[in-house]
């Protein structure tokens, strides 16, 4: 996804800040990568004019909180998270590699890799 962005073929990207946060560490404990790296990823994410950071407010939280049991444990905090601002942006298709998005009303899967 971040090739796509980079190379103008995805024209524009949303995210959340919970995103980033999770983007961070899992770059960041990668073998060969290191913490500066995945630090650096973030940052040039949150400069990029074509990526929109969603921060969440108690009001995006609780939303999620309501919505976090319907899943039954399958979806993280993080994910309904990003269920909630994809509703309230009217964004259809989310670039990831975690299934569980898959079979979700109104939500097209774009795998990707890390």
């Amino acid at each position: 996804m971040i090739e796509q962005l980079r190379l103008g073929r995805t024209p524009f990207a949303l995210t959340t800040d919970f995103v980033l946060d999770e983007t961070v560490t899992i770059l960041g404990k990668r073998k060969g990568f290191g913490a500066q790296n995945a630090a650096d990823v973030a940052v040039n994410l949150l400069s990029s004019p074509r990526v929109f950071v969603v921060y969440v407010d108690e009001g995006l939280l609780r939303n999620a909180l309501k919505l976090y049991p319907i899943h039954h444990g399958r979806l993280s905090l993080t994910d309904v998270v990003s269920v909630v601002v994809m509703e309230r942006y009217a964004v259809k298709d989310i670039f990831s590699h975690d299934s569980d998005f898959d079979g979700l009303k109104g939500i097209r899967r774009k795998a990707t890799a890390y």
